[in-house]
């Protein structure tokens, strides 16, 4: 494969990638608070924008998903140059990303199913998973997780993980005195 595809294929890994990992964010913080009915307007928002965030977040991994694929052939057949980092960790993380993939589609296909509401917990536990294994797929893979972008990530990470917190003490007297 000539130098100008394999280089616009690394493009537009990268690209996808740096779309889908805000649209993973922004979907899963919309769903800790699609329920949550003490937080207002947060709430109401997400509401309104969750599930259109989680289809296009679907879409964004499809091309993600087949545009690394490619890019990561390329490296191991020697197409394109190698990452800075031993090709045993690239692989690696390329397989943790496979593994975000699977599991978000997964979780995709729990929603089709009409008895996703039995017990709704479980399709959005795989959610989280996914969303889990794509953050150590973006930091393990990532070469562009330096500087900024490593702390935006970290960051991103922590106030997911405190939004959480707050939406699981919502009912409790430790943020709701009234109760």
């Amino acid at each position: 494969m000539n130098g100008f595809v394999t280089l616009a294929l690394w493009y537009l890994d990268r690209a996808s990638a740096l779309v889908l990992f805000p649209v993973l964010w922004l979907t899963v913080l919309t769903g800790i608070f699609f329920t949550a009915r003490g937080f207002g307007l947060i709430h109401r928002l997400s509401r309104r924008i969750h599930v259109e965030l989680a289809v296009f977040g679907i879409g964004m991994m499809a091309v993600h998903g087949l545009v690394g694929t490619v890019d990561a052939w390329l490296v191991v057949d020697g197409s394109a140059p190698a990452p800075n980092y031993p090709l045993s960790l690239f692989l690696a993380g390329v397989g943790v990303g496979a593994v975000s993939l699977v599991v978000l589609v997964l979780a995709a296909l729990g929603f089709l199913e009409p008895r996703r509401f039995d017990n709704p917990g479980a399709v959005h536990a795989l959610a989280y998973g996914g969303f889990a294994f794509g953050i150590v797929h973006a930091v393990a893979i990532g070469s562009d997780m330096t500087g900024l972008l490593g702390q935006l990530v970290v960051g991103s990470v922590v106030f997911v993980v405190l939004a959480l917190a707050l939406k699981l003490l919502e009912g409790t007297s430790l943020v709701n005195p009234t109760q």
